[in-house]
């Protein structure tokens, strides 16, 4: 029997195969996630064998060497090297002192191929405490599911027709509750082992250092930790207030106990870089437990006291504010920032604006002062969130002049160019709508109407074919959007204006889609998000051309019937769409909802606004024509 069993094919292997293809031209980063165990990393491993077998494959250690390889990944790259960072485990890579945005950006100019793996519940933290949520955005990303497929149990079930492998075996009967990648790395036994293990003449010690090792991984240290500072603060995990009375092992039959190998290399406490860490599996469980126990004091006073790096600081502070510790956040960052680091400051500002407002705003314009200029931003959307509009908006336009991505797109969110028509029809969300269903006929816009808004779409969608000609796959940029550089592309929300030339491509078909639809007689009601974004755009120029270019109006209008609800742009915007969702994408407060881990994005059940499912149906009914080829 081999040492690791064969791969299983997964059903998304095919999806994470093509993305390697595509990055391999263009650079950028694939993100596999999932929780603990679920065969991210082997999956990734699989596709990098089979796609990219040419490239030279860069792996650092730990953050520490991360520097070092990407200075090694761009030299190669420029020599015209294939070559792939490989970032398992990239939490440990992520952060302010980790890979920043300035090079995720070099990186992918120099065409190198990241491809990271991350669990579920560290990326959850980093998109809530707004961590690295650019280059998150920024990534191709595939989620693993722990519960295997019908097909895939399909497809274990026929490899033990030709390789008859126990661990296969025994993780099919076991998988409807465990997934059987999770299985096969001994997950579901090595947790009931240490369940067990603290029972009289057991293994009460050894255990104590597993939940040791857990806890501070509960803690923020992601970095391994010694064997004395996992010995100096075992005790407080051994059970009963008596430990003389569970005759406890010896540390030596301990740590023998929790480092030896099981189930051919699984184990629960892992060597690594001359310390050890809690196998992962072991701290995802601990935290779905449905009442898992708060962290002592001095597991708190211990991590603080590893955490030797800035950013193992940040680490630390960002687990205390999940844990609902602002004290203990506050003696992980305050030190950072009273020696003028902008960052510490700027997350201090972030920790704070629920629970003190007031000491939030004191921290970011220590930020702003320090030269931060996302903190601009965060004091607007700290006055937003306190109803101050002027003052937020009033520090959104000094964060778009001084370059902040986001705060310029919130300038050009798409509005329409007119008052409300005293003839329109109520909208879904006015108290008099349901009178006004059952007493009228649909309400569907004007021949004269539709005609406009036709053209608006064609002209747009001619105009952003001549962008992308222009500038092809080029990421925007805010200073080159603030000058103009960018029309139509430039109306898009700043999480698209890293994508491709062919997502760009994508996009203007979403114009000729709408525009074809009032040509065949249709209403043109929007079947994915890219068209919903369409849609705003070319209402903003219609109703800018019914304004402003009256004689061109009645030109293409000429021989149609007019009617009072002519050019009701307003009307169109309310009863075109389904909702507005899509529009939070401009609004510096909601920065992240495209995310599906977003805490917003989770409650309102928010589909497809990360720009990679943009052109996904939102219904199966309404699928376009994969066929139907693109206007040029």
């Amino acid at each position: 029997m081999t040492l690791v069993p064969s791969y299983i094919p997964r059903d998304l292997d095919g999806q994470v195969r093509g993305a390697l293809s595509r990055l391999v031209g263009e650079g950028g980063m694939l993100l596999l996630t999932g929780d603990s165990a679920v065969g991210k990393t082997r999956t990734a491993h699989q596709a990098m064998l089979d796609t990219v077998p040419d490239h030279v494959l860069l792996a650092p250690e730990s953050s520490t060497h991360l520097e070092r390889s990407i200075a090694s990944a761009i030299d190669h790259a420029s020599s015209g090297i294939p070559t792939l960072l490989w970032l398992n485990d990239a939490e440990r890579f992520l952060g302010p002192r980790g890979l920043g945005m300035q090079e995720f950006r070099t990186l992918r100019s120099a065409r190198v191929v990241i491809v990271a793996t991350m669990r579920d519940s560290f990326r959850l933290r980093l998109v809530r405490e707004r961590v690295s949520v650019d280059i998150l955005n920024l990534a191709e990303e595939i989620h693993l599911e722990r519960i295997w497929s019908p097909d895939e149990l399909a497809r274990t079930r026929k490899s033990l027709e030709t390789e008859r492998d126990p661990r296969v075996a025994e993780a099919l009967r076991a998988a409807r509750e465990h997934g059987v990648a999770e299985y096969l790395a001994a997950g579901p036994q090595l947790w009931r082992e240490l369940q067990e293990a603290p029972r009289v003449h057991g293994h009460p010690r050894g255990a104590a250092l597993v939940h040791a090792a857990i806890d501070l991984a509960r803690a923020g240290i992601s970095s391994p930790i010694s064997l004395q500072d996992l010995t100096d603060l075992h005790e407080e995990y051994l059970p009963g207030s008596n430990k003389s009375l569970i005759s406890p092992e010896s540390l030596d039959e301990a740590l023998t106990w929790a480092t030896e190998p099981r189930y051919g290399v699984t184990r629960h406490l892992l060597p690594v870089s001359g310390g050890w860490h809690a196998f992962d599996f072991l701290v995802d469980a601990q935290l779905r437990r449905e009442q898992s126990p708060p962290l002592p004091d001095r597991t708190w006073d211990a991590a603080l006291a590893i955490a030797t790096e800035d950013h193992h600081h940040h680490d630390v502070a960002l687990a205390a504010f999940a844990n609902d510790r602002p004290d203990i956040g506050d003696r992980a960052l305050v030190p950072l920032a009273k020696k003028g680091n902008a960052v510490a400051m700027r997350s201090l500002g972030v920790l704070h604006r629920r629970a003190d407002p007031k000491q939030a705003r004191k921290w970011l314009k220590r930020a702003i002062n320090a030269g931060d200029v996302v903190a601009m931003r965060l004091l607007g959307n700290q006055h937003v969130f306190q109803n101050e509009w002027d003052k937020g908006v009033k520090w959104y336009r000094r964060a778009a002049k001084a370059g902040d991505a986001e705060s310029v797109a919130y300038f050009c969110e798409p509005f329409i160019y007119q008052q409300p028509n005293p003839t329109a029809p109520p909208a879904p969300d006015d108290e008099d709508y349901e009178d006004y269903e059952e007493n009228s006929e649909p309400w569907a816009p004007t021949p004269r109407t539709l005609k406009v808004l036709e053209a608006a779409l064609d002209i747009a969608c001619d105009m952003t074919y001549d962008e992308i000609e222009e500038h092809g796959g080029k990421p925007m940029k805010a200073g080159k959007v603030n000058k103009g550089w960018y029309f139509m592309l430039g109306y898009l929300p700043s999480q698209a204006w890293r994508q491709t030339r062919r997502w760009r491509r994508e996009f203007a078909r979403c114009y000729d889609d709408l525009a074809n639809d009032i040509r065949t007689g249709q209403t043109p009601r929007p079947a994915c998000t890219g068209e919903e974004l369409a849609l705003h755009i070319a209402l903003l120029h219609a109703s800018a051309m019914t304004l402003d270019e009256m004689d061109f109006v009645d030109e293409l209008t000429t021989g149609l019937p007019e009617s009072s609800q002519d050019f009701d742009w307003d009307a169109c915007k309310d009863l075109l769409f389904e909702d507005h969702d899509v529009l939070w994408l401009y609004w510096p407060w909601m920065s992240g909802i495209e995310d599906p881990a977003n805490p917003i994005n989770e409650f309102a059940r928010v589909a497809h606004l990360r720009p990679d499912d943009w052109f996904l149906p939102f219904r199966e009914a309404h699928t376009r024509d994969p066929h139907r080829g693109h206007r040029r």
